[in-house]
């Protein structure tokens, strides 16, 4: 083989591949591949530089096992860890109390469960809570409606003050000016900011002070017409139709009729149109 050949024709091999292969074949039975059982060992707690914390178990990778890791805005994740990555079960606590208990996979959430800090678990399907026709909070499902007048306005008891010219999210104290989410114990403390969309909600559905005067919901309300009795009519022409209150002078025999047939009516919601009801009655 000249020297043309060795660099144009073929492959030059490297000295340290040679070396390797012969070492390979010379220790076939030693370099059978097997798993790698990495030890884990409890380390003191670990301060990042982001403000972030750590107390739990490690490894020559990083986080590793089980921990709990503590973000610079208090929020709390305690559960299993791989590589520096949430993985398997774990919780986050967040400092209003809600927890979301999860399950991890390579730091990304692939399964959840939201519950808040009064004990209510949130629902992906059908989540009807606090809406029509069904308005009550938590609390009220536990203790019973309060009396006219002193209705809970929030959940949590008794309500916290809101400074004046900012919304209560729940989590925070949003102002319109600045449309940023304060925290509760510090107005100088930025927590969140909401989107243009959730902005909008929140002023137009959470409490703020000062409180505007609230009047009678109209679009709760329903029109109701004065119940009409349909009666039979003997000689097959259609139902004669008459007000409620006049059944003060029909006969034993239309009472016996209305009974069979039942009663008629109009119902209007604040924002439709008029449906006509029908109530059959039961001898």
């Amino acid at each position: 083989m000249t020297e043309t050949s060795l660099w144009f024709g073929a492959k030059r091999v490297s000295q340290w591949e040679e070396l390797m292969r012969k070492f390979s074949e010379s220790h076939k039975e030693q370099c059978k591949s097997v798993s790698l059982d990495i030890p884990r060992v409890q380390r003191s707690v670990k301060q990042f530089p982001t403000g972030s914390k750590y107390e739990g178990t490690w490894d020559v990778l990083g986080m590793s096992g089980y921990g709990v890791y503590k973000f610079p805005n208090d929020v709390i994740y305690e559960g299993e860890f791989e590589d520096g990555l949430f993985h398997g079960r774990g919780e986050l606590i967040y400092p209003s109390g809600e927890v979301l208990k999860g399950q991890w996979k390579r730091g990304a959430l692939i399964d959840r469960n939201l519950i808040f800090s009064d004990g209510l678990e949130y629902s992906d399907i059908d989540w009807n809570y606090c809406r029509m026709p069904d308005r009550r909070f938590t609390i009220e499902y536990n203790t019973g409606l309060q009396p006219a007048g002193q209705s809970y306005m929030t959940p949590e008891q008794p309500p916290r003050e809101i400074p004046i010219g900012y919304y209560d999210t729940g989590d925070g104290f949003f102002d319109p000016k600045t449309k940023v989410v304060y925290s509760i114990h510090d107005l100088t403390a930025i927590i969140r900011s909401p989107s243009v969309r959730e902005q909008k909600w929140i002023i137009d559905n959470c409490r703020t002070n000062p409180l505007p005067p609230l009047g009678p919901r109209k679009d709760l309300y329903e029109e109701w017409s004065e119940p009409l009795l349909n009666l039979r009519s003997k000689e097959h022409h259609p139902s004669t139709i008459i007000s409620s209150k006049s059944m003060y002078s029909l006969s034993y025999q239309d009472m016996e009729d209305i009974h069979e047939y039942g009663t008629c009516y109009w119902r209007k919601p604040s924002e439709g149109p008029w449906t006509k009801r029908f109530i059959t009655f039961e001898s």
